[in-house]
């Protein structure tokens, strides 16, 4: 009598990117959204998770955005002033005095304080007019058809947060 069997040839790519073996879902995209965001010790005074907000303030920024387009609501970032940011799962949302700004993640070029936009610009600069970094408010996002986009956060740590959390949002978007 023979031996018979089979013989189950499986490979395991260990250099492929472990993003991809996963479907990017809205509640994945949740998930590594907070896993950042505590990282940065939020919340804090002027930025929140959103499913901790209570209704009444979650209400109006529900009516600006198109879930559809934008995922779900997963962190915002206020100021003292009327500006404010609003990263979902899709898309990062901002509004300033001159209205609603909505970017995909994955239309994000590049993301840089808006303090140091007229250096990269070439454009001649006192450096030591450039506010430090503690005092930071706004950051500056490219996109994809190089067009320029301000989004705010309460200065310091809440914008460098933002910025992170961002830089990550684009990497999952676009790996």
């Amino acid at each position: 009598m023979g031996v018979t069997g089979f013989v189950w040839n499986a490979t395991i790519n260990i250099f492929e990117d472990p993003y991809n073996l996963m479907k990017k879902t809205d509640e994945f995209i949740e998930s590594k959204l907070i896993w950042k965001a505590k990282q940065y010790s939020l919340p804090t005074e002027f930025a929140f998770y959103f499913n901790d907000l209570s209704n009444d303030i979650q209400v109006p920024f529900l009516a600006q955005i198109d879930i559809l387009t934008s995922g779900k609501p997963v962190l915002l970032f206020t100021r003292r002033t009327e500006e404010w940011t609003l990263i979902c799962t899709r898309q990062v949302i901002g509004r300033d005095k001159k209205g609603i700004i909505k970017l995909n993640f994955k239309d994000i070029k590049q993301i840089f304080s808006a303090e140091i936009d007229p250096v990269l610009k070439h454009q001649s600069v006192d450096l030591k007019s450039i506010k430090p970094k503690k005092e930071w408010n706004e950051i500056t996002i490219i996109d994809r058809s190089d067009l320029s986009h301000t989004f705010y956060a309460d200065s310091g740590s809440d914008l460098l947060s933002l910025w992170n959390i961002l830089l990550m949002a684009k990497r999952l978007n676009t790996e």
